[in-house]
């Protein structure tokens, strides 16, 4: 009866814990690759709205006027900056925060002016995630330079982390209250008959009930378990894998 409990309970325990993380893990990769598209969707938007404002700015060739677009719009919430760059990709202007990180032309402004069509795409730059979106700006169907959109995107990877992170703590409470639910069972369905059948017999031919039937064997056995998982759990969440692009 004893090891028949421990296995039982060591494969709920298992099994509950793979269905749940797996589950998680499609959850949280669903949330990313949501997040990603939506922030895609804004860059492309705002890079639409601006389009105009600036290519007449850059026309006139004033660039106090594209270094006040860049400022004004440079604030918003995780856009780290904009920069407008002449048909040769000289830098015109650029937001200040990213004067410092923009040293040389991204890769994304090469192509938008190669190929006359928005690109974006997701790079770390200084050891942090961030999106650029590059847009051709365009005069009489001319290429007259391009505008760089650029938002943190760190924000997604600690989205993706607090989901896991809820995700632990569900499967550990569902351990419990499975664990809980079975021991209750052995005991109630299976120990207890078998103890009110043995109480007409004599003490020395009654049925060994091993665990299920000491005294404080429910505790007993789920106060190690909490423990072990208590120990194990931060080291746990932080060791979990990342989330795929």
């Amino acid at each position: 009866m004893r090891l028949l409990s421990i296995r039982l309970i060591v494969f709920l325990i298992v099994g509950i814990t793979l269905v749940s993380l797996s589950s998680s893990y499609y959850e949280a990769f669903r949330e990313k690759r949501a997040l990603r598209r939506d922030l895609e969707r804004r860059a492309e938007v705002l890079g639409e709205s601006l389009a105009g404002n600036v290519e007449r700015d850059l026309e006139k060739n004033s660039v106090q006027d594209l270094q006040s677009i860049v400022q004004h719009f440079g604030n918003r919430e995780h856009l780290s900056g904009l920069a407008i760059y002449g048909r040769q990709g000289d830098l015109l202007a650029v937001t200040r925060a990213l004067a410092s990180t923009l040293t040389t032309v991204p890769s994304v402004m090469s192509q938008a002016l190669r190929d006359n069509h928005g690109v974006g795409a997701f790079q770390r730059v200084d050891d942090t995630s961030v999106h650029m979106y590059a847009l051709p700006l365009c005069q009489l169907d001319e290429v007259i330079g391009g505008l760089v959109i650029v938002h943190d995107a760190s924000y997604i990877r600690a989205e993706s982390l607090h989901i896991w992170r809820e995700a632990f703590l569900r499967a550990l409470a569902h351990v419990f209250l499975i664990v809980l639910i079975t021991l209750l069972i052995i005991r109630w369905s299976i120990a207890a008959p078998i103890a009110r059948t043995a109480e007409g017999q004599p003490f020395n031919q009654r049925p060994r009930l091993g665990l299920v039937l000491e005294s404080g064997t429910l505790f007993g056995l789920i106060s190690p378990l909490a423990t072990l998982l208590r120990q194990h759990s931060t080291p746990f969440v932080s060791s979990l894998p990342a989330i795929p692009d």
